[in-house]
């Protein structure tokens, strides 16, 4: 991928990346605002490149597993050495991967799509086809900004809020001569500034539909309300369950359920065809997702290494032959495994044989299937050519359900917790929810069925550390989590740069 620089060149989505002209652009290079900013085929071309920082951001050595899957422990093992300094002693600090500890691809994300709305904002309406158009592109822009600080306030907590569109050096520069140096703010204050971009951004967007050319692979106003859904949970479950952000986050995830034009894949009666078409993308259930796509030149070669994600999911009979030394497995004792093991009410679940390669048969052939889609090079003979056509899933509408449910277990109403459970548990051929009604026992249902259900698209992370849920991590500990050793640490030449960041507790020390 092109390096990045702040206001002089935009990456669109790693190069031609989406199946309209919208996002099928070249990288462009800007020479003046005055010139630049002059149409709405420019400010298209730079919301494309916004999308395309993110999905950099996201991607690179496969961050997205690293933060939000494998620290998860639910059911992958990968046995990747590069892996196992999480899973094996908690260890966040990754040999050869400063990516993952440096946050600042988010950062160039985050503050091109600011730039973009400062300046979209500023064009007169007569340079786009319309009022909506120009909000359109304000709105995508706004969510764009929201979702990168929401990402990095799951993994970091406290992070730097940078509300100025950085296009110089000057800026970086006191009147005096000295650096200007931002510090970390309170992760509540990270959540209230993503929240409010994602409230300009669902002002802004308009609903779209299932089949539309840029469903779910840009944002729409469901896709913003997904967000808003998750940021507001995040809040209360960070802020003594704050009573208000509960609601907020069920007016979002209802407002989704029924108005998005979404529906549920229904895996019993669907089977595998429901499932590809989730996978590959686009599908009626989809919210927000990276697109990945080899008919649109935005791919890439299926590889057996950790340098991409298909690398850490998939074993035989992808690579044609199997690998146990560092391929992923579905490792029988790991939590989501037992779970499904000892729970008499998952075993009809359809998803065991839907999202892995002979599920329980063989530990070192059964791996996940969500990255497995891929198509040949019709002009090679090379049994290898192969190239992803799995998307990432950000958002889906499960997500909602279950996000739902979790919002009115924590308020104590039981009733509508497992109605959206049972929902969802219904698509899979497992029965109703029988269990308690009390807070622990909803919240541990309701975390067993996101394991399952979102395994390998980088959810359980997240979902442990919201729902304060350990059970299966053996290395987290009450010592730990009071220090913050949940969240990763920050790399230290963010700190050498930036003497006012400060390293998070339970990190300091360690690197």
């Amino acid at each position: 991928m092109k390096s990045f620089k702040i206001y002089i060149m935009v990456l669109c989505l790693l190069g031609a990346v989406s199946c309209t002209d919208l996002l099928d652009q070249e990288p462009i290079s800007i020479t003046h605002p005055d010139v630049f900013w002059d149409s709405q085929a420019n400010a298209e071309q730079a919301v494309a490149g916004a999308y395309g920082l993110f999905k950099e951001a996201i991607m690179t050595q496969s961050n997205f597993l690293y933060w939000g899957e494998w620290t998860g422990m639910t059911f992958m093992n990968s046995r990747n050495w590069i892996v196992n300094y999480i899973e094996g002693s908690g260890n966040y600090v990754l040999a050869y991967r400063d990516a993952s500890i440096n946050w600042k691809n988010f950062y160039r994300a985050a503050n091109w799509a600011y730039t973009i709305e400062q300046y979209v904002n500023d064009m007169p309406v007569e340079m786009f086809d319309s009022k909506t158009e120009k909000d359109r592109i304000l709105g995508e822009a706004a969510f764009i900004r929201s979702l990168t600080y929401f990402y990095m306030a799951r993994i970091w907590g406290d992070v730097p809020v940078v509300e100025q569109s950085i296009e110089s050096s000057d800026q970086l520069i006191s009147e005096d001569g000295y650096i200007v140096e931002t510090p970390r703010v309170d992760e509540l204050e990270v959540l209230d500034y993503a929240l409010e971009a994602v409230n300009k951004s669902i002002g802004l967007l308009q609903y779209s539909t299932p089949g539309a050319s840029n469903w779910a692979i840009t944002a729409n106003k469901a896709s913003a309300e997904a967000l808003k859904a998750h940021i507001t949970l995040w809040y209360a479950s960070r802020d003594n369950d704050n009573v208000e952000m509960i609601q907020q986050s069920i007016d979002a995830t209802t407002a989704v359920i029924n108005n998005s034009g979404a529906s549920l894949i229904d895996y019993l009666n669907e089977g595998k065809d429901g499932f590809d078409e989730m996978c590959i993308g686009q599908s009626k259930t989809g919210l927000f997702e990276i697109n990945i796509s080899a008919e649109m030149n935005e791919s890439f070669r299926l590889l057996q290494y950790d340098d991409n994600h298909t690398g850490l999911t998939l074993n035989y009979p992808v690579w044609q032959s199997v690998n146990t030394g560092i391929s992923p497995y579905i490792d029988p004792d790991f939590y989501g495994n037992e779970m499904m093991a000892t729970d008499a009410d998952r075993s009809n679940d359809v998803r065991k044989d839907l999202f892995f390669y002979e599920y329980g048969t063989n530990a070192d052939y059964s791996y996940l299937q969500k990255y497995s889609h891929s198509e040949q090079d019709p002009a090679s003979e090379d049994a290898y050519a192969q190239f992803s056509e799995s998307n990432i899933l950000i958002f889906r509408l499960a997500d909602m359900y279950l996000l739902r449910a979790e919002a009115n277990a924590r308020k104590g109403v039981s009733g509508p917790a497992i109605s959206d459970l049972n929902t969802i548990r219904s698509k899979a051929n497992v029965p109703d929810y029988t269990g308690g009604t009390d807070r622990e026992s909803l919240m541990k249902a309701i975390f067993d069925e996101r394991a399952i259900e979102f395994v390998g698209e980088a959810q359980s992370g997240y979902d442990r550390i919201r729902m304060d849920y350990y059970d299966g991590v053996p290395w987290v500990n009450q010592a730990r989590n009071a220090k913050k050793g949940y969240f990763w640490p920050v790399h230290p030449s963010v700190i050498s740069r930036n003497p006012s960041i400060i390293q998070t507790e339970y990190w300091r020390g360690k690197l």
